[in-house]
């Protein structure tokens, strides 16, 4: 018996970005260019990189040295590695330490919900998930609390090897198992211990796992955590100037350097404020690397030639910077444009702000008010695909993965919705429905039709065309 497949519309349409061209494939998002600015009679040389943030198809961000953290590497490498496109030195560290092993960094280092490093330099190059840069005073807080034990939390759903005194929080994005070497604390749906172990463990629906790096013992922890202790964890961001607090999760990217060099087009130095008095930075002349944006609101990086921080906060004024920030410098400054070293740095180096490029536009995913950070979809013949296990996490939806036939089965209330990898098939309350894209796999994660899924479990879906973001609204409960 034939089946008949019903082709639904308003389901199977992905979101459609046609009718709303962005001009990302015409123009160019990253531009070098080679300046001589004259100042007080003197004559300076300069290589800046114009980055439009508002390009789906640009990610920033903050990369630390064999994506360890204290670790220390050849800048080429670390572009490589990293797939950039643009890079540049990044915060400053310790590159005089005898401890080759561990070359401590100065300032915050920051990823979403990914922090690799706190740092003692608040003055930070930030990038906000609205895709707007600033520069800003800041104080991050990322912390758990489980029973009698705290910690700084290393990061969400993020894990790049195992570190002393490190923390991290997995949940259902991660996957089904956590499995990384440590102490794995089971937290569940009511945010309470459940189970505390050094061998692999289930994350639980709803729940969580907290992992302590490998200097912890089980015998320690056991005695400052116990089954039904209360779980809780902590990420916001303070600005220093206005005040205000934000969670963390609206920003993209934070690396804290400094001093300030521009706010609001004009010179804004303050090296007691941004507590510097080594003469390197505060009074001698040396090669500099800077970043920051300039009157279009485009995110600027670039290094000038030998001059003091007051020569060159003048001279990005004239260049039509209207905020900007030092970076590191001296030995330490280097600069990659498309596969070139416009800059060779003098060492080896610990971290690294890069720009990478993807051939698909990225979507930022927002579901009922919570932005899923670095866990982006992207756009593919106008169909938006994501990765299924942070959508169907956020609509509180059940759904079981069936290796056996690499099938993926959903239910939520009394919506059934089953789906087969490479299959444009899917079955909808017992009923076959013909999607525009079968689900795949893209490094190694699933992604699904958005629309098609969100509106089979009765959600609606927005679409922001400036920032490339869906949104994904549903009745709680």
């Amino acid at each position: 018996m034939k089946l008949d497949i019903i082709k639904l519309t308003a389901l199977t349409v992905g979101l459609l970005v046609g009718s709303a061209n962005y001009a990302f494939a015409a123009d160019d998002p990253v531009v070098h260019e080679q300046r001589k600015v004259a100042y007080k009679g003197n004559s300076y040389s300069l290589d800046l990189i114009r980055v439009d943030l508002k390009n789906p198809t640009i990610q920033v961000k903050a990369v630390a040295a064999n994506h360890e953290v204290g670790s220390v590497q050849a800048f080429s490498e670390m572009m490589s590695e990293n797939e950039a496109v643009v890079g540049i030195n990044g915060t400053f560290f310790d590159a005089f330490t005898a401890d080759i092993e561990y070359r401590t960094p100065y300032g915050i280092l920051m990823n979403n919900n990914d922090l690799f490093y706190g740092g003692d330099k608040e003055t930070s190059l930030t990038v906000s998930t609205d895709k707007t840069a600033s520069v800003q005073r800041l104080a991050i807080s990322s912390s758990v609390q489980a029973g009698r034990f705290g910690s700084q939390l290393n990061g969400v759903d993020l894990y790049y090897g195992d570190q002393a005194g490190g923390a991290w929080v997995f949940t259902k994005d991660y996957g089904d198992v956590a499995d990384e070497p440590g102490i794995k604390i089971t937290i569940g749906e009511d945010m309470k211990v459940k189970s505390i172990s050094d061998q692999a463990v289930i994350i639980p629906s709803g729940g969580k796992v907290l992992l302590l790096s490998t200097d912890h013992s089980l015998e320690q922890v056991s005695k400052q955590i116990k089954v039904g202790d209360k779980f809780s964890m902590s990420q916001s961001v303070a600005d220093l100037d206005t005040k205000q607090t934000s969670a963390l999760a609206n920003y993209q990217l934070a690396i804290g350097a400094g001093p300030k060099l521009l706010t609001g087009g004009n010179v804004d130095i303050d090296f007691e404020r941004d507590r510097f008095n080594d003469p390197l930075v505060t009074s001698q002349s040396n090669v500099r690397s800077f970043a920051g944006v300039d009157e279009k609101g485009r995110l600027v990086m670039g290094t000038i030639s030998y001059s003091t921080i007051e020569q060159m906060a003048n001279v990005l004024q004239q260049v039509g910077m209207t905020d900007a920030i030092n970076l590191d410098g001296g030995a330490s400054s280097a600069l990659f444009y498309k596969g070139k070293l416009l800059r060779k740095p003098g060492r080896l180096l610990s971290n690294a702000l890069i720009v990478q490029q993807t051939d698909k536009p990225r979507v930022q995913l927002n579901v009922n008010g919570q932005l899923t950070g670095s866990k982006t979809g992207y756009i593919q013949d106008e169909l938006t695909m994501v990765p299924f296990r942070v959508l169907l996490n956020r609509m509180n939806a059940e759904y079981h993965w069936q290796s056996e036939d690499s099938s993926l089965h959903i239910t939520k209330g009394k919506l059934k919705v089953d789906l087969q990898l490479g299959s444009s098939t899917a079955m909808v309350n017992g009923q076959p429905v013909l999607m525009d894209m079968a689900p795949q796999i893209v490094e190694g994660r699933m992604f699904v039709p958005l629309r098609f899924i969100a509106e089979s479990l009765g959600a609606k879906v927005e679409w922001d065309n400036s920032l490339y973001r869906a949104t994904v609204k549903f009745a709680e409960g």
